[in-house]
């Protein structure tokens, strides 16, 4: 690396953190856990019926009680609300424990442990098991199942009214559970699990969102179905405040927030969603708790996504928009029979402008809570389509090996300042065969102004030079690499979209402000300069992984 590229990777990212997760803001001198007001505002559900107050908590308990008593016979279909359990669970319970760390001398505890289709793995692999249902008749099937291991607690209690020392647990994992809690409970339940959590503990849990998913239908249905982003707001908003024996203030950190492929599969259902989090240190970056907290506060605060929409069209926050991405992808001869990961797929424009186009399967994936918000909203008006998204990191991330037909990847990347680990993740979740086809920004080989140098430190971003780039690679395996500077191609769109934000500042039905319409203006025209005078470089590059690899022939012809 030269030296003027060391100098630019030193300042724009002081601290070389990889990609967590958004956090909302909340106020230092909120403490934990009992003091917490905060409320989410409320919204109606699927059948246009009110969410239910959070002010009435022993009678929505009392509620919730009588719901289950009515529903509580002790098997798989009672507690799944599905005639199909059977079959669902054969696709379902792997699934969710793929999702977990490993159990292997953790202390677990499981909230709504149920009849314990969890709590026998969680017993046979985990150091200790806490085992938690307000239903006894459950809970004492559970006994049955589970009582002769001997590493397991069984606690007929109700979640909310559970205490538990600090630094308790490893693992607190449950399955359904906050949907039947109201805000405040949820709330108060989450800010306790934190407290409960040794530092570096994970998080677990899987709820319906949006509107219920079995096909048995209770005449009395209490459940909070709530979007995916209502739950990452709670939890990231909750902070642990510092203590003399542990000074550092903690927070949950996510890893994960993603719709689970069973539930897709059977029953083409994507409100299944399963969260992972990780409890860590509070950080100060730019005044903002995480990286992801100050990407949804800056760049792609709500505001900011509106502005890239105003200018390259709903769905797209990339130059080109609809146009570009067209002609992108013709270069991957798509195919309805394959599965392409979007990564980087913000709102979800170009995944639907996909799936429309050549019918495959889309897995979109986003670090920004705030983007993948929007594309979850929208994703309801593509009943049929083979598109779903996942809040996540792409270094931290886990799918199956050879998983994707193709990876596709639009200027995003230079979040990244661990471009090997994630470029090693592609490498691995591709077929034998597949593609990748990203574009990205780079640095040139002009002399770096206090422009760019500012605009690089602003945007925390990790500028690489091209042939740098291109040598990344070819380390993590892939053949076929082809590059090219197309910074003339990014100046066209780019001029066009200058003259598109400059009629938006005269727009009287625009949705910004005047002073947010003429910061779009100043905005895209640093981007042109910098470009134009080839500090600052766009680039498309593709690769492929080999069909077959080295160690697949020498098994072949042994």
């Amino acid at each position: 690396m030269t030296s003027r590229n060391a100098y630019l990777l030193r300042t724009a990212s002081r601290s070389r953190v990889k990609l967590g997760f958004a956090v909302q803001l909340k106020e230092k001198q909120e403490t934990m856990p009992e003091t917490s007001e905060r409320q989410l505002s409320t919204s109606e559900d699927e059948s246009g019926r009110q969410r239910r107050s959070s002010s009435g908590t022993s009678e929505n308990r009392a509620t919730m009680v009588t719901y289950w008593k009515r529903n509580s016979n002790p098997n798989l279909q009672s507690m799944m609300l599905d005639t199909n359990a059977d079959k669902i669970n054969l696709y379902e319970y792997p699934e969710i424990l793929e999702c977990l760390p490993d159990l292997d001398g953790k202390r677990v505890l499981e909230l709504g442990a149920g009849i314990g289709r969890f709590t026998k793995k969680f017993a046979q692999l985990a150091k200790s098991v806490v085992a938690v249902d307000f239903m006894e008749s459950f809970l004492e099937k559970n006994k049955e199942e589970n009582g002769h291991y001997g590493t397991v607690e069984f606690l007929h209690k109700d979640a909310t009214q559970l205490s538990f020392e600090a630094h308790s647990f490893d693992i607190i994992f449950s399955n359904w559970l906050f949907m039947y809690l109201s805000d405040v409970e949820t709330e108060q339940l989450l800010e306790k699990s934190l407290l409960w959590l040794a530092p570096g503990g994970t998080l677990f849990f899987r709820e319906s969102c949006f509107h219920s998913s079995g096909n048995i239908k209770p005449d009395e249905n209490p459940t909070y179905y709530r979007s995916p982003r209502q739950y990452i707001d709670i939890c990231q908003s909750r902070i642990l405040n510092g203590t003399p024996n542990y000074p550092h203030d903690q927070v949950y950190e996510l890893i994960f927030a993603k719709a689970l492929e069973s539930y897709y599969e059977i029953k083409n259902n994507n409100n299944q969603v399963c969260f992972l989090f990780l409890k860590t240190n509070l950080r100060n970056l730019h005044g903002y708790k995480t990286l992801q907290d100050f990407l949804d506060h800056s760049e792609y605060a709500e505001k900011s996504i509106q502005k890239y929409e105003s200018v390259r069209g709903e769905g797209y926050v990339t130059i080109g928009g609809a146009e570009l991405t067209r002609e992108l992808t013709k270069r991957l001869n798509l195919t309805a029979t394959q599965r392409l990961l979007n990564f980087g797929s913000a709102t979800g424009g170009s995944s639907f402008q996909i799936s429309q186009d050549y019918g495959c399967e889309i897995v979109g994936v986003d670090i920004s809570a705030n983007m993948v918000g929007i594309a979850w909203d929208r994703a309801l008006s593509y009943k049929g389509h083979r598109i779903r998204f996942e809040v996540g990191d792409g270094t931290k991330m886990r799918f199956a090996p050879s998983k994707f037909d193709v990876v596709y990847s639009r200027d995003v990347i230079f979040h990244v300042s661990d471009k090997t680990e994630l470029l090693n993740n592609f490498y691995t979740w591709l077929k034998n065969g597949g593609r990748l086809l990203i574009t990205d920004f780079c640095c040139g080989n002009t002399p770096f102004s206090q422009d760019l140098i500012d605009y690089a430190r602003s945007g925390m971003y990790t500028l690489t030079s091209i042939q740098e780039y291109t040598e990344l690679f070819e380390k993590c395996g892939f053949v076929d690499v082809h590059v090219e500077d197309r910074s003339d191609l990014y100046q066209q769109y780019c001029q066009n979209e200058i003259e598109i934000a400059e009629k938006n500042r005269i727009n009287p039905d625009s949705k910004l402000s005047r002073q947010e319409l003429e910061e779009c203006v100043r905005q895209w025209k640093l981007k042109y300069s910098l470009t134009n005078s080839g500090q600052r470089r766009w680039c498309i590059f593709e690769a492929t992984k080999p069909s077959v690899s080295f160690y697949e022939d020498d098994d072949n012809e042994q």
